[in-house]
């Protein structure tokens, strides 16, 4: 899901499974694992809500791209996927 910020950043928002059997402080211990994280071919972390049964995720925006033609540009064609 995409939504925008106050500042007007576009974002993408995951919400995850209510069922999920992760439990809170697992769940912010990968934050915190994702957030320290710098890599050119991954999304930023913006932030992250947890209450009560709801879990967001809130990512930085890449608008009508996938990690494939990042990566891989004109030649994802060639990519056989098994």
């Amino acid at each position: 899901m995409q939504g925008v910020l106050r500042d007007g950043t576009q974002a993408a928002i995951k919400s995850l499974s209510v069922e999920s059997k992760q439990g809170t402080h697992e769940f912010m211990t990968e934050i915190d694992m994702i957030s320290n994280i710098r890599h050119p071919n991954l999304v930023e972390l913006i932030g992250c809500c947890v209450e009560g049964s709801h879990r967001i995720l809130v990512y930085e925006f890449l608008e009508n791209n996938s990690l494939a033609s990042s990566l891989l540009g004109k030649y994802q064609n060639n990519l056989n996927m098994y």
